[in-house]
């Protein structure tokens, strides 16, 4: 038997996609060498790859046990107990790969990964780094350190925007020197009379990688779904790897649908700029697969970013950032390579789900405070401001609830935050994932309030709270992303629950926590008045994009004469 040349056989099939293929070829060079290392572990990636994530465990730890210098084995295990959600046994594996390879610079990115979503930013923000000074073009280390400054709001408006200016100084170099031109007569079509005149319908390009069940697309699929398709044509592009029933929808609702995946960023350019795009509209920014250095090419005379991000692209040729009010406010700190374009009304428009369970009155006699955003966004600051607020509530319990506290480790690490702060484990309620978005929703109906995190507020977590009756302290800070929340609740005109410092957002809850009246009264009212507003008025956001559109368009011409 010819191990190589089987083994090499097999990787190609694996790489291709062809896993069935790969498989047996696997099990054929197992059945006679059942001790081969490399096998076990291409195998094991195999079934980690597929979601049987326990055969992988076995797999890779007895190719360890046969050869214990290999640190792919240990890398790709650690990944394993990502999936599992054992983020210290996935910590710890990832750690021995780089004992052993120094200069492993995928290990530092994922290991970063890990600590980030523990809310250790520290650490996570210093092994991106160390990946970049390895390979300072590595594009994933770089969107995630870029992602991790801005979500969790770890350095000044100033830096925020070096950074971000200084990846497209090396991720953007390629596309500036093909830069795609553009002519008014090259954009094609007229259509005949709209308000402002005698004007061309918009050809609008959507580029995002979330056309699936992701929290972006309970924002974005109502807007497609009341787009006037006299006013605008709507081409999706999809760096979508696992379409979903979600994918479907968006497909239906899509004029033209391009599937981006395996296109190179210039392919993809090519394509957008053949498609006659007159708006390309980024949904992503530097969030995970997302496709910036395509906009880097300029395949469209106007690009602007929209939704799914949180600070500026960083991008000469991102024109605009689209935005709100309350968000950017005149006297904004935020600095931006794009033009800020403030819309008059929430950008915001939520797509409640439409089997969301109906909204119980509450039963106990004590309060329930709660925040169901993922771990990463619970800062220090946000451990000692709500343990100050349940000591101002003696009888009131904290719900958290996210994936990540259905690891024993992760629960013992929350529990400890608490109690350096004087709160015990018998004033926490801590709840992992639920099978069905029906099942999450109803949790609501044991939480009284809302507690938002700081300084990075919640986003569709705000959303689905009010839509549960469910009321929202939040913390308006500075930037577009302490400002979310803010932004959603003065939709809703619920501008008393925004506070303006620390000592507001307490006074704040615990006042309510005190009014019971105040409670029952916002429990009943609040899916109704949410509906009637414009966080709920997909067709009025879209008719408000569709001017901006129409401005930025107007724009673009007049620069052109």
């Amino acid at each position: 038997m010819n191990i190589p040349k089987i083994i090499q056989q097999a990787i190609q099939y694996h790489e291709a996609g062809n896993l069935q293929q790969a498989e047996t070829l696997y099990r054929k060079i197992l059945a006679k060498h059942p001790d081969h290392p490399n096998t076990l572990y291409l195998l094991g990636t195999l079934a980690h790859q597929v979601g049987h994530h326990q055969s992988a465990i076995k797999l890779i730890k007895k190719a360890i046990i046969i050869n214990s210098d290999d640190p792919n084995f240990y890398y790709n295990l650690g990944l394993v107990y990502v999936a599992l959600n054992r983020p210290h046994d996935a910590i710890q594996n990832i750690s021995m790969a780089l004992q052993l390879k120094p200069d492993y610079v995928e290990a530092y990115n994922n290991l970063a990964l890990i600590q980030q979503i523990q809310g250790n930013y520290e650490a996570a923000q210093k092994n991106y780094q160390l990946a970049l000074q390895i390979k300072p073009d590595y594009l994933d280390a770089r969107d995630n350190l870029l992602f991790l400054l801005s979500y969790h709001v770890l350095c000044s408006p100033r830096i925020m925007l070096k950074e971000s200016q200084h990846w497209d100084r090396i991720h953007g170099r390629v596309g500036k020197t093909k830069f795609f031109t553009h002519s008014i007569s090259g954009n094609p079509g007229k259509f005949p009379l709209a308000p402002s005149g005698v004007h061309k319908r918009l050809r609008i390009g959507y580029v995002s990688p979330d056309f699936w069940r992701h929290a972006v697309s309970y924002f974005l699929e109502p807007i497609l779904a009341e787009h006037d398709r006299t006013q605008v044509e709507v081409f999706c592009y999809a760096e979508v790897t696992r379409p979903d029933d979600v994918t479907q929808r968006f497909q239906a609702l899509a004029d033209h649908w391009r599937s981006t995946v395996g296109l190179s960023d210039e392919a993809l350019a090519r394509l957008i700029y053949e498609d006659h795009i007159d708006i390309l509209i980024d949904l992503a920014g530097h969030t995970a697969n997302n496709r910036l250095k395509a906009f880097t090419y300029k395949p469209a005379p106007v690009q602007a970013t929209y939704l799914g991000y949180f600070a500026t692209t960083g991008l000469a040729t991102m024109d605009y950032w689209i935005t709100d009010e309350t968000l950017h406010p005149q006297d904004t700190v935020e600095l931006a390579t794009e033009s800020l374009f403030r819309l008059p009304r929430c950008c915001l428009a939520y797509q409640p789900l439409k089997a969301a369970p109906e909204i119980m009155p509450r039963s106990g006699k004590n309060v329930t405070f709660g925040s169901f955003n993922v771990l990463s966004k619970i800062s220090p600051a946000a451990f000692a401001l709500w343990s100050e607020i349940l000591r101002a509530t003696p009888e009131a319990q904290l719900m958290l609830k996210t994936k990540q506290l259905g690891d024993p480790v992760t629960r013992k690490f929350i529990q400890q935050q608490f109690a350096n702060h004087g709160i015990g484990a018998e004033r926490l309620i801590l709840l992992s994932y639920t099978p069905s978005p029906q099942e999450h929703l109803a949790t609501y109906g044991r939480v009284d309030i809302a507690l938002d995190t700081i300084p990075r507020t919640g986003g569709s977590t705000t959303a689905e709270a009010l839509w549960m009756g469910v009321p929202v302290i939040s913390l308006a800070g500075e930037r577009f992303i302490e400002r979310l929340s803010a932004s959603m609740l003065n939709a809703v005109g619920l501008d008393e629950l925004i506070a303006d410092s620390y000592e507001e957002y307490l006074a704040k809850a615990v006042a309510l926590a005190a009014d019971p009246q105040q409670l029952a009264q916002l429990r009943a009212s609040l899916r109704e008045r949410m509906a009637a507003s414009p966080l709920c008025n997909a067709q009025g956001l879209a008719q408000t994009l569709e001017s901006a559109y129409r401005n930025m368009w107007q724009q673009y011409l007049a620069a052109k004469v």
